[in-house]
């Protein structure tokens, strides 16, 4: 078989039509596809068969631009590959495409540095990412989120979390390491009201758990913000006004101020609206379960 100079469409070319785009392709549109030969750059990380079975065309067909990037669409989709190429020799009846395939390189470990105030134990139960499955970015990316919130919900609100992976292309595997810069935890100094007449301030403190840090802080694990407490104590809030008459009761602003880089103010600013009577507030009750 004679083959001329071969020619390489590049990994992005499934984004547009790339087909006479390239000098020379226009030449071989609608040519037949003497033949389709699979070419893996580093080790394989999945069979011919499977790359194959993903792969619309056909050797004996003719060259189609769609199918061509149907076929890179469905390779990248399965998951297993980072890069693939498509490179086609000019043959006496048709031509030779090649489809070469690097795979994503499989994730052999995961190490966290930088975590003292949290166990390693605690932090591997927020990670997604599998040792022996291929290395995905967007989920290690999701992972590094889900620590940092797993951190701000114990009071580290200013952590950052990073992931680091090391690959080794030759031997197709590779590491990520969560790099971990943790913040001190945010005592809360103080939680202030704005915006309310109906209820003391006192009375207000008292109906959530986001509280001032007092002597009994460290008893009790009052003292430092959780978000999730604090959504909790929005809804908390929402029911003593709501029981009160208060139907229009809302939150308009919730400000957090940071006197020193380890302390906070929390200031929650209310509307509170006029209260219903008794009668109203029964005669709304009822039209609810209507």
């Amino acid at each position: 078989m004679r083959h001329t100079r071969s020619r390489r469409w590049p990994t992005w070319a499934f984004l547009a039509c790339w087909l006479p785009q390239v000098a020379g392709q226009a030449q071989i549109s609608g040519q037949t596809v003497k033949q389709i030969e699979i070419r893996h750059v580093g080790p394989a990380s999945v069979s011919d068969a499977l790359i194959r079975a993903n792969i619309q065309t056909k050797a004996g067909e003719n060259l189609s631009p769609a199918k061509v990037n149907q076929d890179i669409k469905n390779l990248l989709g399965t998951g297993y590959f980072h890069n693939v190429n498509i490179a086609w020799d000019k043959a006496d009846e048709g031509v030779v495409l090649t489809y070469s395939v690097q795979g994503k390189p499989l994730l052999t470990e995961i190490e966290f540095i930088g975590n003292e105030e949290l166990k390693t134990s605690k932090l591997r139960k927020k990670v997604t990412s599998v040792v022996g499955e291929p290395i995905d970015e967007k989920q290690l990316f999701t992972d590094a989120l889900a620590i940092k919130d797993l951190y701000e919900k114990k009071g580290y609100r200013e952590t950052t979390v990073k992931y680091v992976p090391n690959i080794n292309e030759d031997r197709g595997q590779g590491t990520v390491t969560f790099e971990i810069s943790e913040s001190p935890k945010v005592r809360i100094k103080e939680v202030n009201f704005e915006g309310t007449s109906a209820f003391k301030t006192k009375k207000l403190r008292k109906t959530i758990k986001t509280r001032n840090r007092w002597f009994f802080s460290w008893l009790t694990g009052s003292g430092v913000f959780k978000e999730d407490q604090f959504v909790e104590d929005r809804e908390k809030l929402r029911d003593l006004y709501y029981e009160n008459g208060y139907l229009d009761f809302a939150i308009k602003d919730v400000r957090f101020e940071y006197p020193k880089p380890d302390r906070m103010v929390i200031t929650i600013e209310i509307f509170e609206g006029n209260p219903v009577s008794y009668t109203h507030l029964r005669a709304h009750e009822t039209s609810l379960h209507l």
